[in-house]
């Protein structure tokens, strides 16, 4: 069992708890590097004036404590990322796959948080 995963997630408290158990057993890690953000997609998805403080602390995740696995999640009702579920679900795309091209030895997985506070994983 590795040590550290690390997710890029919203700081809505309702999702916390589902998406740590989710990738908890998902990842196979001990611990959660949980980097987080309001609408934390759409910093990931694109560039906003927080990008690139998220993506120095992911490389902080990724260099000291050897996370290889990486989660960008989103939600529905997301406060800090006011848009429909499918432009949401879009922006965990472009987010897999810009994760992708800049750790390319790591697993990167997206998740939706539904209404029903079920976790969804999406696949690219």
């Amino acid at each position: 069992m590795r040590e550290f995963g690390t997710v890029l997630t919203c700081m809505d408290g309702r999702i916390q708890r589902k998406v740590s158990d989710y990738l908890l057993t998902v990842f196979g890690v001990r611990n959660l590097d949980t980097i987080t953000a309001a609408g934390m997609i759409r910093h990931v998805a694109a560039d906003t004036d927080r990008t690139a403080m998220v993506l120095g602390d992911l490389d902080v995740s990724v260099a000291h404590h050897d996370s290889q696995d990486i989660a960008v999640v989103a939600h529905h009702d997301c406060a800090g990322n006011p848009t429909s579920d499918k432009v949401q679900r879009d922006q965990i795309l472009e987010a897999m796959t810009r994760m992708r091209h800049r750790y390319p030895d790591s697993e990167v997985v997206g998740l939706w948080i539904d209404r029903n506070w079920t976790v969804e994983r999406i696949r690219s």
